[in-house]
């Protein structure tokens, strides 16, 4: 070889060398979109879901992800038919789905994979202190807030409690679907006498309204809790303690269920994506407690524990590297 032929393939090899370099960067650099359906107006999982947007946005620049309303159910169907990226959802909603049981049958889908565990989703039932309400079964014939018809809240929530109980949604007297403040301004107004909803502790909406009226919280008995895990092993039994609301009226522990929050991703968003999302998220994790006090000393095992649910694979990667699952 000439040693001008020699220097025409050093510089070729230095110019191809330069461009591989120069385009790992841009590849790993690469802009994303990501649509992310959060809850409903009033709940806490709308200002997670934009603090968690923030928090990735932060770590990785290139990832947009835009906030859309939405609930357990709904971010499901959404995931499920590919209109949506990232959902907030509970254990029991992913097991179902995936399962194709419960409210899901005759809609299995594999589309739904989980990514992290944020916080308890607590199942409570209020009513006013003066009412005569002791136990669901005394609701019979009464008038009742309720969550919106397709809301996890009331598929996940009020009616399996009221089938443990030998009731259906018939059995109640006036029935008035709504947000979690309509359901507020009735229990306010003496227009119904009970609302429950699935949400963190403490609840906006019992704070709100126990502002205005003394509240007692409906308990869930052990024997309606061994009903609910035979429906759905996603139940968890969850106690409150008695300080939580001791200022609004509930002064006594209360037994009741609760179902964890966890962030879900679909199958058809890229795993490099996930990873970073992950990443963001559990690195992430203390701006969260800004949001909800129930995020508060929550660790990176805690949001790696998948309840036997299976790994979106970029999720999963992420945690092997952290040394959070083997």
């Amino acid at each position: 070889m000439t040693p001008f032929l020699a220097r025409g393939v050093l510089m070729a090899a230095t110019v191809l060398l330069a461009s591989v370099c120069l385009a790992a960067p841009a590849t790993a650099q690469q802009k994303a979109s990501l649509v992310f359906s959060a809850g409903p107006t009033g709940g806490t999982w709308t200002p997670m879901a934009a603090a968690t947007a923030d928090v990735i946005k932060k770590k990785f620049p290139e990832l947009d992800v835009q906030v859309e309303p939405g609930a357990a159910l709904v971010n499901m169907e959404k995931i499920r038919n590919d209109k949506a990226d990232l959902g907030w959802s509970m254990t029991t909603v992913l097991a179902d789905a995936r399962a194709g049981t419960n409210t899901w049958k005759g809609k299995q889908t594999d589309r739904p994979l989980y990514v992290a565990s944020f916080y308890p989703n607590v199942w409570q039932l209020v009513v006013p202190m003066d009412s005569d309400v002791r136990k669901l079964a005394d609701l019979k014939g009464k008038a009742v807030a309720l969550p919106p018809r397709g809301n996890t809240s009331l598929a996940e929530g009020w009616e399996p409690l009221l089938k443990a109980s030998g009731m259906k949604l018939d059995d109640l007297g006036t029935k008035s679907f709504g947000s979690l403040s309509e359901n507020g301004e009735l229990i306010k107004n003496r227009q119904a006498v009970a609302m429950g909803w699935f949400t963190t502790v403490p609840a906006s909406f019992i704070l709100d309204v126990g502002s205005s009226r003394k509240l007692r919280m409906v308990p869930v008995s052990e024997d309606i809790i061994t009903k609910m895990r035979q429906f759905n092993a996603g139940f968890v039994r969850h106690v409150i303690p008695k300080a939580t609301y001791a200022a609004y009226g509930i002064d006594e522990d209360v037994v009741t269920i609760q179902a964890p929050t966890i962030l879900i991703a679909s199958s058809k968003t890229s795993p490099d994506v996930i990873y970073k999302v992950t990443k963001a998220i559990v690195e992430g994790r203390e701006s969260f407690a800004n949001v909800t006090a129930a995020m508060k000393g929550v660790t990176a095992k805690d949001m790696a524990q998948n309840f036997g649910l299976p790994y979106h694979p970029g999720a999963e990667k992420y945690y092997k590297e952290a040394g959070l699952v083997k």
